[in-house]
């Protein structure tokens, strides 16, 4: 096989519409969030990296799925990752058409500020408000894992944009 035989952008990701680039931004931006979320939130309470999915299945199953149980059952985790990623491509579509055509680095602040934007809605207004026990998870790390998502969803939305026409 000769290097012309290639065909490099056969390889290529194809461009997407706003509204699929969206979807899967949120899917890839929802997987790194909670994989930080989990992560270091073992790393601070030693034994609770099942906290962050109690707390979002705790959201349609009731407080009895809220921490502090201490074994994650497969009814909880399913629950916590369709929550979890129904919520994720929902904010993901509204980053990619915040983003909309502009260039890579403002549209990368614009979602990590609009994840910013979404950790003041989430916990300053709907978690008191409608679910308490997210409480203990009001600290730097969620408001860093909601920029992450921001910023990681814009990221994946301008990548997979189509060219202007």
């Amino acid at each position: 096989m000769q290097a012309s035989d290639l065909n490099l952008a056969a390889l290529a990701p194809r461009a997407v519409s706003e509204p699929v680039a969206g979807v899967l931004g949120g899917i890839v931006a929802g997987t790194a969030y909670l994989v930080a979320q989990v992560t270091l939130t073992a790393a601070a309470h030693p034994g609770g990296a099942a906290e962050p999915l109690q707390r979002i299945a705790a959201m349609l199953m009731g407080p009895d799925a809220a921490p502090p149980p201490s074994e994650l059952s497969f009814t909880v985790f399913g629950m916590a990752l369709i929550i979890h990623f129904t919520l994720a491509m929902v904010f993901g579509r509204l980053v990619a058409v915040l983003v909309g055509h502009r260039r890579p680095g403002t549209g990368v602040l614009v979602g990590a500020a609009t994840g910013l934007a979404l950790y003041a809605l989430d916990f300053g207004l709907v978690a008191p408000l409608a679910f308490p026990w997210f409480a203990d998870s009001i600290r730097a790390v969620t408001l860093a894992d909601h920029v992450l998502f921001g910023a990681v969803a814009a990221g994946v939305c301008i990548a997979l944009r189509r060219p202007a026409r």
